[in-house]
């Protein structure tokens, strides 16, 4: 066995129960008792180790250019809170499969994080706010974060063991006791009322004061600060400064995407490769994560978690190569072209 399980059982497949229980230390036990239950079944053949990404959410868009740049803004918060409130409606509802469920959380978070990163674009124009949507956006995140990691380290796990030849299938002749991924309302509602609270406080008042100049000054400092962690030694970079690097690409990504055609013809190529760099720094974590997790008294918990150590190395090279294949221009280029783009459109629009 490659995890640690309650029963001892001559066979090379595993329970999800057992998997998500060797992953997830101190979960609640009355959450797994809940009604919703759910196994995940089949061979490797039928059924195929699912990436670790988010979906792509509905609604992003980019600040128009042919709009005043506070009713701009009001338009991309107004999306972006859409969104969350799609994906919080989608990990409620009970009706739906386990896995777009789970995939409502993802999405609710992952349009909390574009969220933040906008309150950071806007900082001047929401200066009285700002603290206080800081924080609730943290609470909002943090509430679907448990969700999101069981998740993530259960997939992380059926690839693993599935790259070893085990695959993750359920036993159908025993009764474990089964963990479950279901999202519980607690945790959701604690979501939305937070983010209720952060898109009270990111209001942007008629008399705001935002400005096309302001928010290129804003993204220039989010390039020099990613440029800055793309650029540094990697070798011997603890976990907390993997997780500043992340935070610091994603954040630029996002600064890309609502920037769109204001930030230039090679934008969206950029915001990929620091898109897909936080993605594998995002792995590189679950990964040593998982690795703490893993019963390592035997010889296939030992091979696992070795197999585990290598693919977080590579997921570390691979987010250091695209980001600084991302990051090569300087800073000052940057918002040079920035401030041509908007003058442009501001002259074609006056």
């Amino acid at each position: 066995m490659a995890v640690k399980t309650q029963a001892q059982r001559l066979t090379t497949t595993l329970t999800i129960g057992d998997a998500l229980e060797a992953v997830s230390r101190g979960t609640d036990a009355s959450r797994a008792q809940s009604a919703n239950r759910e196994v995940i079944t089949g061979r490797l053949e039928e059924r195929p180790a699912r990436e670790i990404k988010a979906p792509t959410s509905p609604g992003r868009s980019a600040l128009r250019l042919d709009l005043p740049v506070v009713v701009a803004a009001r338009l991309v918060l107004s999306q972006e809170y859409s969104v969350v409130e799609e994906g919080l409606g989608r990990a409620a509802n009970e009706q739906l499969a386990m896995l777009d469920r789970l995939e409502g959380v993802h999405q609710a978070r992952r349009a909390l994080k574009r969220i933040q990163s906008l309150n950071d674009l806007f900082r001047n124009a929401l200066r009285f706010g700002r603290t206080r949507a800081k924080a609730s956006l943290r609470r909002a995140k943090a509430h679907l974060s448990e969700v999101r990691q069981r998740d993530a380290l259960g997939s992380l796990l059926e690839e693993l063991c599935a790259l070893k030849g085990q695959p993750l299938t359920a036993v159908t002749d025993a009764t474990p006791t089964l963990a479950t991924l279901s999202p519980s309302a607690s945790p959701l509602r604690g979501a939305r009322d937070a983010a209720a609270i952060a898109r009270r406080a990111m209001r942007l008042p008629a008399g705001a004061t935002l400005d096309w100049h302001e928010i290129t000054r804003t993204f220039k400092q989010s390039w020099a600060r990613g440029r800055r962690f793309a650029g540094r030694s990697w070798v011997g970079l603890g976990e907390r400064d993997l997780h500043d690097a992340r935070k610091a690409f994603q954040r630029l990504s996002d600064h890309l995407a609502v920037l769109g055609d204001a930030a230039g013809e090679r934008a969206a190529i950029t915001r990929r490769r620091l898109r897909d760099a936080a993605q594998a720094l995002g792995r590189a974590r679950d990964l040593a994560i998982l690795v703490d997790a893993i019963e390592g008294t035997t010889p296939e918990g030992r091979a696992i978690a070795a197999r585990a150590l290598r693919l977080r190395t590579a997921a570390v090279r691979e987010a250091r190569t695209l980001a600084r294949a991302a990051l090569r221009q300087r800073e000052g280029l940057v918002a040079r072209r920035m401030r041509r783009s908007t003058a442009r459109a501001h002259a074609t629009r006056v």
